[in-house]
């Protein structure tokens, strides 16, 4: 890292989030709490990010690997610091710490802890908390409200951690496209939490929940997720685990009234069309495993979307569902939801690009001599993106190998080991056949902990950090 301009940007990432962590400080207070496991943690994120932010820099130019190492390193230190208050307060050891800050801020939603409603009421807001600062992602918070690079080259950054959001077309200033990105969040987020408490959820919870829903998190306090909040809750939050499935550029074309550009969309179509015959799929292999049709339509509504889109809140016993059911929730907890939009999995454009390139690659054989051009959303795919698309979804499957291998040293069976791997890299959380975390090894939590921000991340910020030490 030769560009000592990375670390003064590290810097300003980390006093932003020991900021932040004044929340559930707040909220310790109000119930009375010990505030001392948020408050040493702050301080020390303070000092370090104060410390690099002082670094004198020759050059204010940002180059696109510098964006790569800002964000991967930002990530792996405020992990490390989110972390903290967890093993501060007694409530779990370091390695389980960090794996339950990873999964929250990577919106993954798994958890080590067997009884989450025995934690402090200051610790269920610091998850769901963590998971609304991960959906949008810290660094862009921080590029929201300070200017990171001059010329706009801050996009680098953006790009990194929001891999599949092209704003850039329609706005020409980052800043100006953050603000909105963050207005439509913060606009779902408070609709959501209304909604929730018009069906009888009471404020908190509905904080709660909806901070886990707009950032497809998954992380409840309770210990069945959300199998004891009323039906009509339950529908509000299935309807907006869809919505943060969506680009949020389409959002944004619709604010401004672009209704036919927003609805053009290739990812879009696919998306809600994925989403529709997938629950239909789903209702009628389970609908007979539920006591009405109508109690058989929302679970299948509910679970599929919330797999589909890395949500991973449950409101029932997922592992009574058939194979087939299972076969095709796992592929869609790979495939996830849209680029641009708070989930994890490899998108449904990498989808659509895939099948695009493979329809090609056949007609090619049968007609050596033709010419087939990709397109997308009418504009022509050049050869450099379809390639990087390729080595994106051989380095996805690589790592889930890897990973699946040393966690299968921790001697669970292949059912266990594959769901965990899965539901972790794709950023899910909800799995079959495991309800937390607690009696995997150390090193299987570390090696999902890598699997986690490797999925948010979408692997190369993580390969271009890597490369650069070695050098």
């Amino acid at each position: 890292m030769k560009n000592r301009i990375i670390y003064k940007y590290v810097g300003k990432v980390l006093i932003t989030f020991s900021i932040l962590m004044i929340l559930p400080m707040i909220v310790s207070l109000i119930f009375k709490e010990n505030v001392l496991p948020f408050l040493l943690p702050s301080i020390m994120c303070f000092i370090v990010g104060l410390l690099l932010s002082r670094i004198k820099v020759d050059s204010q130019y940002l180059y696109a690997k510098d964006g790569f190492i800002i964000v991967s390193l930002s990530w792996i230190l405020i992990s490390l610091f989110a972390s903290l208050p967890l093993f501060f307060g007694h409530h779990t050891d370091f390695v389980s710490g960090l794996f339950e800050a990873i999964s929250a801020l990577t919106t993954t939603g798994s958890t080590v802890f067997g009884d989450v409603e025995s934690l402090p009421q200051s610790v269920l807001f610091y998850r769901s908390f963590m998971h609304f600062i991960g959906g949008m992602g810290i660094i862009t918070f921080v590029m929201a409200v300070i200017p990171l690079s001059k010329k706009d080259k801050s996009m680098y950054l953006l790009n990194a951690e929001m891999p599949g959001n092209n704003s850039e077309k329609m706005v020409s200033s980052t800043k100006r496209m953050l603000v909105y990105l963050y207005l439509i969040y913060f606009g779902l987020t408070l609709t959501e939490i209304i909604s929730l408490g018009l069906t009888g959820v009471d404020f908190f919870h509905s904080t709660l929940i909806t901070m886990s829903t707009v950032s497809t998190g998954g992380l409840t306090f309770m210990n069945n997720s959300l199998a004891t909040i009323n039906p009509y809750a339950k529908l509000i939050v299935a309807i907006f685990m869809f919505l943060s499935g969506v680009n949020f550029n389409i959002f944004f074309l619709l604010v401004i009234k672009k209704f036919k550009s927003a609805f053009k969309s290739e990812e879009f179509r696919v998306y809600v069309c994925l989403t529709i015959v997938s629950i239909l799929f789903v209702f009628l292999e389970t609908y007979k495993l539920y006591s009405s049709i109508a109690s058989g339509l929302l679970n299948s509504v509910f679970h599929t979307v919330s797999i589909m889109t890395s949500t991973g809140f449950s409101i029932s016993n997922v592992n009574v569902y058939p194979s087939s059911c299972r076969v095709l929730l796992l592929f869609l907890m790979l495939v996830s939801a849209c680029g641009g939009s708070t989930c994890g999995g490899f998108k449904v454009s990498r989808l659509i690009l895939m099948f695009k390139t493979i329809k090609r690659d056949i007609l090619k054989i049968i007609h050596p001599n033709s010419v087939h051009v990709i397109k997308y959303d009418k504009k022509v795919v050049s050869e450099e993106a379809i390639n990087s698309n390729n080595t994106f979804l051989f380095l996805y499957a690589t790592f889930i190998v890897v990973i699946m291998f040393i966690v299968s040293l921790n001697g669970f069976n292949f059912d266990v080991t594959l769901n965990s791997v899965f539901s972790t890299f794709a950023n899910t959380g909800l799995c079959f056949n495991i309800y937390n975390y607690a009696d995997f090894s150390s090193l299987s939590k570390i090696a999902l902990s890598i699997g986690m921000l490797l999925g948010r991340l979408e692997i190369f910020p993580l390969i271009v950090l890597f490369s650069d030490f070695r050098k």
